[in-house]
């Protein structure tokens, strides 16, 4: 096995394409050019609640950042982990790159239908205050950062199909760029062609990332704390269908590595096999909404110290783990894979 062709070795020092075409708002307003988990301290480069989308975009932090990926200075970065690192073949970056990003990132909008074990332990609905904040501050900000962009990912902070926000802005995205596309990270429980469409998405929907993290319903009851599992399936399926038809580009099923589930995860591939999309695994990091984070040590099975670590190897020695279309492991786990 070999690494993927979009996972590269550390010591390549190309420009990458992050701090010129992606920008992430998470939340509180913060910004950043990647997953925060890659950037070291988590420092973002600016916030758009209470900055102009211009005075982040092209602001002194963000530009500094980018004057040192061109000089191939990596340090702000935990490359170690990274799997998203994209840099320029010919180390040539876009004239045009200050108009505003090609990938925008959405990741502030937290409510939500399920309670994952992994991510909170409450169901979360935004308040009247935070609604009105939202739509009032953050909708035209992102709109205006939108308009230079190829696509918009909602990432998997919320349910994107269950929050009346993220609903709002789906539509107001596609009414005011009908050509833009769409990447959802969803739970999949909502992801029907009837709520798609009601909403006005389903020609401009891209990739579907669906949160599963388990192949098996007693598994999935576990890790997402609730009995959906045969309903995600049957969305999968037709997602799957989408995908051979060309209506949309790709579906990925991603599962995030710990003590509940880790035992799963051939099977997981096979599940991906079966409806020919790709499977993602990650490692389970700390988010202090659940106190799962407390039991970190204990639940850190890809950890070395951690007594499961000997049979994860065992597990990702697999053959299953080679198949090139159909999964994909973090730099952790494939370093694991391969040892």
């Amino acid at each position: 096995m070999t690494k993927r062709d979009f996972i590269l070795e550390n010591t390549d020092t190309r420009p990458c394409k992050k701090p010129f075409e992606c920008l992430e708002i998470h939340r509180n307003g913060n910004c950043f050019t990647c997953c925060p988990d890659f950037i070291k301290g988590k420092i973002p480069v600016g916030n758009i609640e209470e900055q102009d989308f211009n005075d982040v975009w092209n602001g002194k932090i963000l530009n500094d950042l980018r004057q040192r990926v061109l000089k191939g200075d990596y340090s702000k970065c935990n490359r170690d982990i990274c799997c998203i690192y994209e840099p320029y073949s010919d180390g040539e970056v876009p004239a045009d790159y200050e108009k505003g990003p090609k990938d925008l990132k959405i990741s502030y909008d937290f409510e939500c239908n399920y309670r994952c074990i992994t991510c909170r332990d409450d169901v979360r609905i935004n308040t009247p205050k935070e609604l009105e904040l939202f739509d009032k501050v953050y909708l035209p900000k992102v709109t205006e950062a939108s308009r230079n962009a190829k696509i918009v990912s909602l990432l998997g902070s919320g349910e994107p199909l269950f929050s009346r926000h993220s609903k709002n802005l789906l539509k107001q995205l596609v009414e005011e760029s009908p050509n833009i596309k769409i990447h959802l990270f969803t739970n999949g429980f909502f992801a029907k062609e009837a709520d798609l469409t009601e909403l006005g998405i389903l020609n401009n929907i891209q990739g579907f990332s669906v949160s599963l993290d388990a192949a098996t319903r007693e598994t999935y009851k576990k890790v997402r704390r609730t009995d959906a599992f045969e309903t995600v399936i049957k969305n999968l399926e037709v997602m799957s269908e989408w995908k051979k038809q060309d209506k949309i580009e790709w579906v990925t099923i991603n599962f995030v590595v710990h003590l509940l589930n880790y035992r799963e995860m051939a099977d997981f591939v096979k599940l991906a096999q079966k409806l020919d999309v790709m499977a993602l695994f990650s490692t389970y990091r700390p988010w202090k909404d659940s106190e799962f984070y407390k039991k970190y040590q204990e639940v850190a099975v890809f950890e070395p110290k951690n007594k499961y670590y000997n049979e994860l190897a065992q597990i990702l020695h697999d053959p299953v783990f080679q198949d090139r279309k159909h999964c994909c492991l973090e730099p952790r786990l494939f370093d694991i894979a391969n040892s």
